[in-house]
């Protein structure tokens, strides 16, 4: 049996027996094609190759795409002659010369670039060297096309040279760098141009307290904390904007005599007091200003007090606060712009640092030959020589994989992007997408595949949560109903094929519209997701399920039990939800559910005679629209039985055949 060295056709010896110069170009133009069979099939991503002068010997189809030259254009032409410029081109080759010496990747580069069409890009770089079997080695370079992000930034630095010209007090806000700086400054503009001395400016976040108080000014310390702990939506503001008096375009005034419709907890009264006569301003008067972003939606409050002219405020007193609430509106969300910018940056360049391209050969028969530096780490080993003394086959997690890759690569002589689960040195699985690419000799022979893998391991992680996403309530976590509406029929077509049955429990909080209306949606949801938990809690996980139906209503599917058993089940839930403490405002809630049971069951009897012979169908979507049917009129039975109580239908759903 020939060694692995033997089997990569004696390379060591070919190179001893070539000394002339044809024999010479003959090696590296057979070096050259190995490497360009890989790389051009290597989908979107430009990638270059470089010989030891600095000339171009590999040019793949995305390099074509991106820069606009044919490969026959560039070939032999100096690195970077067509698309940097002169300065940039002896950068170019200063890289690659470095490469060469110090036999590894150069550091990530930024380059600008232009196009056949004379178009500006903007491209990542990754460079290194690779080496072949026949001692040549080429610089390969991989670019990443950031021309769109540039872009963007580009965009973002317009816009801000756009507010410069805002008047002199928004200008100013542009050149303070930190952020609570930004903030003081900006609660300190509000008292110098508006008629009031003390200010919160709150900013609405999407968790709990639902605000954030960016900004203030004439208010202790003591007090902003203790603010800062009130649970403030925006829901609570806009029954302010309702029951108050609207004032100006985007302002509400709410006198003393109105202070009943605030959150006391959230409110800090002023001590200043004024002379009690009409029109004049009182300690617990309180005027919001909206902060809206360029759709109109309310991003923030301006929450003043304290009037300095002890007037009660005017359309005329507001107007100059709501200029200067449209300004800073705007500046803040550009400030939210660059902070999320600059975490998109940075994400952006972890993943072009971590971006693996691993390259690697191996013969029919599994012997590995070849393997590049991101490839072996990739794997998990430290050099090419732990690497090699594998065989292709130690690379899969089900060996079968191997097997039918192989077969579909002799099969085509080319497979592109086939995903297949992989496993490191420690043995930890991961998911690679690979494109392989068969090398034949001048009979056809296939002498050994080349093959370029990715970890795909992140982007399937996220097809996995965003299947899950569409298939999941958002509020509850429990099934939604379009998944409901799928899933039902194929269980009921499962209880056919077992002969059992299949249980369906319909649930319905009592009077939940009659809590949403007093406590407000955001307390309506703290109920929808605590039943939901109860349900989760009292079935058995992974046989039974459950759904949101709609609204306040759940469905849970039990199958392979009966009626009866469900109702059990149905009372457990029923009494565990009954005993959940809810405490929407200062005094403890309990809330309850009413549930309805129905069944259908599949007994174990033969086929009708005259069917025995026949097709015949099941309507197992009718069958779950019946059932559904059955338990919605048990559970309106149930509410109209005094609420509270679950209620178990008297009839059974039983199969029907049909000829189709």
């Amino acid at each position: 049996m020939k060694s692995k060295r033997e089997n990569t056709h004696d390379i060591t010896l070919g190179k001893k027996i070539m000394k002339s110069p044809s024999q010479v170009q003959t090696v590296a133009r057979d070096a050259t094609s190995r490497l360009k069979a890989v790389t051009d099939n290597v989908p979107n991503i430009a990638i270059q190759g470089y010989n030891g002068d600095g000339e171009i010997v590999l040019w793949n189809p995305a390099s074509e795409k991106l820069y606009g030259y044919k490969a026959a254009d560039v070939i032999g032409k100096r690195a970077g002659s067509l698309t940097l410029s002169e300065s940039e081109s002896k950068k170019l080759k200063k890289f690659i010369k470095t490469a060469l010496e110090k036999k590894k990747s150069a550091p990530l580069k930024e380059w600008t670039v232009r196009t056949k069409k004379g178009e500006e890009r903007f491209v990542l770089s990754s460079i290194f060297p690779v080496s072949m079997p026949e001692g040549e080695t080429y610089i390969v370079c991989v670019d990443a096309d950031i021309t769109e992000r540039k872009t963007a930034d580009k965009r973002l630095d317009e816009m801000s040279q756009q507010i410069e010209r805002f008047s002199q007090m928004t200008a100013e806000l542009l050149f303070i760098e930190d952020e609570q700086e930004l903030f003081d400054h900006i609660a300190q503009s509000v008292i110098e141009i508006s008629d009031f001395n003390r200010v919160l400016i709150s900013f609405f976040i999407k968790d709990p307290p639902y605000r954030e108080i960016i900004g203030h000014k004439g208010v202790s310390k003591a007090d902003l904390e203790r603010v800062k702990k009130v649970e403030m939506p925006l829901e609570k503001y806009l029954v302010c904007f309702e029951k108050g008096i609207r004032i100006g375009n985007q302002s509400c005034y709410v006198p003393h005599r109105l202070k009943h419709i605030l959150d006391q907890a959230a409110v800090i009264y002023g001590k200043k007091t004024y002379p009690r006569r009409k029109g004049r301003w009182h300690r617990e008067d309180n005027v919001f200003v909206a902060m809206k972003d360029t759709k109109g939606k309310i991003i923030g409050i301006i929450s003043v007090d304290e009037s300095k002219s002890s007037q009660v405020p005017t359309d005329d007193t507001v107007r100059p606060l709501e200029t200067f609430a449209n300004l800073i509106s705007g500046h803040i969300q550009n400030r939210i712009l660059e902070r999320e910018r600059k975490k998109s940056e940075v994400k952006y360049q972890e993943l072009v640092s971590n971006v693996q391209i691993g390259i690697f050969r191996a013969t029919p028969g599994g012997t590995l030959l070849e393997i590049n530096p991101a490839g072996f780490d990739m794997f998990g080993y430290k050099n090419p020589e732990s690497f090699l003394s594998l065989t292709a086959v130690d690379l899969y997690v089900n060996p079968e994989d191997r097997e039918k890759y192989v077969k579909e690569m002799e099969d085509t002589g080319l497979v592109k992007n086939k995903e297949v689960s992989l496993k490191k040195k420690d043995g930890t699985p991961f998911w690679a997408a690979m494109t392989s690419t068969a090398i034949k000799d001048g009979e056809g022979i296939i002498m050994y595949y080349d093959t370029v893998v990715e970890d795909i391991t992140e982007r399937k992680k996220s097809q996995e949560k965003i299947e899950m996403l569409s298939i999941t309530d958002e509020l509850t976590g429990l099934y939604n109903r379009r998944h409901f509406n799928q899933r039902l029929p194929e269980d009921i077509k499962n209880a056919e094929t077992w002969k059992s049955y299949l249980a369906f429990i319909m649930i319905d909080l009592d009077d939940f519209k009659k809590y949403n209306d007093l406590y407000y949606h955001l307390k309506g949801d703290e109920i929808l997701k605590e039943i939901a938990r109860v349900i989760q809690h009292n079935i058995r996980q992974g046989h039974d399920w459950a759904a949101r139906f709609g609204g306040e209503e759940f469905a849970i599917i039990l199958p392979g039990s009966s009626a009866s058993e469900a109702f059990v089940v149905a009372e457990r839930i029923r009494k565990a939800f009954k005993k959940v403490e809810f405490k929407p405002i200062e005094k403890i809630v309990h809330k309850t559910i009413s549930a309805g049971v129905a069944e259908c069951h599949f007994p174990k009897r033969e086929i009708p005679p005259d069917l025995k012979d026949k097709k015949y169908l099941i309507n197992y979507e009718k069958i779950a629209t019946e059932l559904a049917d059955l338990a919605d009129k048990s559970l309106f039975k149930a509410k109209k039985s005094g609420k509270d109580r679950v209620d178990i239908s008297d009839k059974t759903i039983e199969p029907k055949y049909s000829i189709p």
